[in-house]
C-alpha cells in the first residue's frame, strides 16, 4: 500500500503537465476566409503583370494568355467612377495588342475586308476596271467620214418594286454586363474606373466584412506610378503599397466588420486612368 502512493503521485503529476494551460485552452479565432471575388482580384493582378511581361518582350502569346485569364473573371460596376471611361485592362484590348505584335494591320491601314493587302494609295483591280468602264469612248479623227448611226431605242424603265414594309423596332438592349455570366470567381470583383490628373489623389470608403480577406488593387494604364493606402476610421495606416509600379495591391483581414478608407494617388506628371478592384 505504501508503494502505491508514490505511483499515484507520479500519475497525477504527469496528468497535470499534459493538461493544456489557460492559453492553450483559450478559443482561437477562426482563420480569415478568402472569398471567390478576392481570388478574382488576385487573378486580374496576375494578368496585368503577365501583360506587362509580354509587352516588354513583345510576346503576343503572353498577352493572349492574360486575356484568357481576364475572360474568367466577371466584373461588377462600382459607384464613384467617371462615366464613359473604358476599363484599363480588358480581354479585347489585350487581344488587339497581340494582333498588332503579330504584324496584323487593321482595315484603316489599307487591308480590304476580304483580307487582301494594298499599299497606301493603290487601287484595287475592281476599282481600276470600274474606272476603265466609265472612261469616255475614243473620238474619231478630224476629217473622217461620219456615218449616221441609228439611235438605239431604249426600253421603258420598269416600274420600281414597292418598298418593303418597315422592320419592327429592335428589342431593348439587355443591361450591360462586364465579364462572363458564369465563372469560378462568384459574382466577381467590383470595378471602378477613374481619371486622375498629375499628382491627383482619390479617396473613398468601403465597408469590409469581418473574418474575411479583403483584397484591393489599383491598376493604372502604365503611364505613371500609382500608390495605394488603406486606413481605418481613426486614420491608422493598415496597408500601403507604393513600390513604384502601376498596379499596387493591399490585402487585409479585419477581425470584425469595419469601415475603411482607400486612398489612390497618381505619382506621375501625366494624367492616367486607374481601375480600382475590390471584393
Amino acid at each position: 500500500m505504501k508503494l502505491a502512493l508514490p505511483l499515484l503521485t507520479i500519475v497525477a503529476l504527469t496528468s497535470a503537465w499534459a493538461a493544456p494551460g489557460p492559453a492553450a485552452m483559450a478559443r482561437q479565432e477562426p482563420p480569415a476566409a478568402q472569398s471567390l471575388e478576392a481570388e478574382g482580384v488576385a487573378q486580374i493582378v496576375t494578368a496585368a503583370e503577365l501583360a506587362d511581361w509580354g509587352r516588354l518582350r513583345r510576346d503576343p502569346e503572353a498577352l493572349l494568355v492574360a486575356a484568357r485569364m481576364l475572360d474568367e473573371v466577371p466584373l461588377r460596376a462600382g459607384s464613384g467612377g467617371d462615366p464613359g471611361v473604358a476599363p484599363v485592362l480588358s480581354a479585347s484590348s489585350l487581344r488587339q495588342e497581340a494582333a498588332e505584335l503579330r504584324g496584323n494591320r487593321s482595315v484603316d491601314d489599307g487591308v480590304a475586308v476580304t483580307g487582301s493587302r494594298l499599299r497606301q494609295g493603290e487601287e484595287s483591280p475592281a476599282v481600276r476596271v470600274e474606272r476603265e468602264d466609265l472612261a469616255e469612248p475614243p473620238q474619231p479623227a478630224p476629217g473622217a467620214a461620219r456615218q449616221r448611226q441609228p439611235v438605239p431605242t431604249r426600253p421603258a424603265p420598269a416600274a420600281p418594286p414597292p418598298p418593303p414594309p418597315p422592320a419592327p423596332p429592335p428589342p431593348p438592349p439587355p443591361a450591360p454586363m462586364m465579364g462572363v455570366a458564369s465563372s469560378p470567381f462568384g459574382e466577381g470583383p467590383v470595378s471602378t474606373v477613374k481619371r486622375l490628373g498629375s499628382r491627383e489623389s482619390w479617396s473613398f470608403e468601403i465597408d469590409a466584412r469581418g473574418a474575411e480577406i479583403l483584397r484591393i488593387a489599383a491598376i493604372g494604364d502604365g503611364d505613371t506610378n500609382v500608390d495605394l493606402t488603406v486606413r481605418d476610421v481613426s486614420g491608422k495606416l493598415l496597408c500601403a503599397d507604393g513600390f513604384g509600379d502601376h498596379y499596387p495591391v493591399c490585402t487585409l483581414s479585419p477581425a470584425a466588420p469595419a469601415r475603411l478608407r482607400v486612398h489612390v494617388v497618381n505619382r506621375g506628371a501625366l494624367w492616367t486612368r486607374v481601375q480600382v478592384l475590390s471584393n
